[in-house]
């Protein structure tokens, strides 16, 4: 029992984890937004050359015209993958959600449609990665099936007219299954005494979808569109392990830029600066999002 004389005592559990966030989490936070003003090499900070706001000015403003081309077309691809999560993710997932709520072997379905979320990552996109390859399987059923012109000679992530496709193809198939929970435990938790009396006042089906089920959904549409579009931003891992960003720059996305500016370029307050403007976008994108679907419920 907490008393007067040991309500500290919770506090003091709590101090390990709070330094540890302090010296490591709120530090690293912070010399990163230092070091987005400066140009730094790497190794000792005492190479570092206070350059103000000249590292934005390189992409966003076009005063290195190769960095910020390369900036440009990694927020499209970013953007590309955001929006097609967004309009296939949602309708998808909700479908699906009606299709559960009304099936016997729904348990079953939820844990067969989880499963994505809890296979490793890495292992998942290395299979990915191999069915786009140029004998993988999807080539190889194309053309057993006569699709010859569906057929990828370099392999959909060796084209750089396809490889932004095959990363988008993972994204959507990583988000559904979150999304599809969402909607499912949201379908379950609306009164059926709505429905009943939508039903004695004649109501049809599409109209008690229309009137009452999607708007009970919105704010679970709202929370989905914004996880979708902040992890479209944070896009690394599966660009990363299937494409490095190629062919070309055609599937580069912020995540590998700032990589490849940082670490193979060492320029790491570019990197800095390129990636805390993508964070400010993201949180722009995620305030619009909120007010499209801002809602009374």
């Amino acid at each position: 029992m907490v008393t007067a004389k040991n309500k500290w005592v919770p506090y003091l559990f709590l101090l390990p984890g709070i330094l540890l966030f302090l010296a490591i989490g709120l530090y690293s936070v912070g010399f990163s937004i230092v070091l987005s003003f400066y140009n730094w090499p790497g190794i000792d900070f005492s190479n570092a050359r206070f350059e103000g706001l000249d590292n934005f000015r390189d992409f966003l403003l076009g005063q290195s015209p190769v960095v910020s081309r390369n900036f440009y077309y990694a927020l499209l691809h970013n953007v590309q993958i955001a929006f097609f999560q967004v309009v296939i993710v949602v309708p998808v997932a909700l479908v699906l959600a009606f299709v559960l709520q009304n099936s016997r072997l729904a348990g079953m379905y939820r844990t067969l449609y989880f499963l994505p979320m809890i296979a490793s990552g890495i292992a998942v996109f290395y299979v990915w990665k191999g069915l786009f390859e140029p004998s993988g399987v999807l080539n190889t059923a194309f053309a057993a099936l006569g699709l010859d012109f569906l057929v990828v000679p370099e392999g959909i992530l060796g084209s750089s007219s396809t490889s932004l496709i095959g990363i988008i193809v993972t994204s959507v198939w990583g988000g559904l299954p979150g999304t599809l929970l969402l909607y499912y435990a949201g379908l379950t938790s609306v009164d059926p005494t709505l429905y009943e009396a939508a039903s004695v006042d004649g109501a049809s089906k599409a109209t008690m979808i229309r009137k009452i089920t999607w708007p009970l959904l919105k704010p679970i549409t709202l929370i989905a569109v914004i996880q979708m579009v902040n992890g479209a931003f944070q896009t690394f891992e599966n660009v990363y392990i299937m494409t490095g960003g190629g062919p070309a720059g055609s599937s580069e996305v912020i995540g590998t830029l700032v990589y490849r500016t940082a670490f193979l370029n060492n320029d790491y307050g570019l990197a800095s600066a390129i990636g805390w403007t993508s964070f400010l976008i993201t949180g722009l994108i995620a305030m619009f999002s909120m007010r499209s679907l801002k809602t009374d419920l």
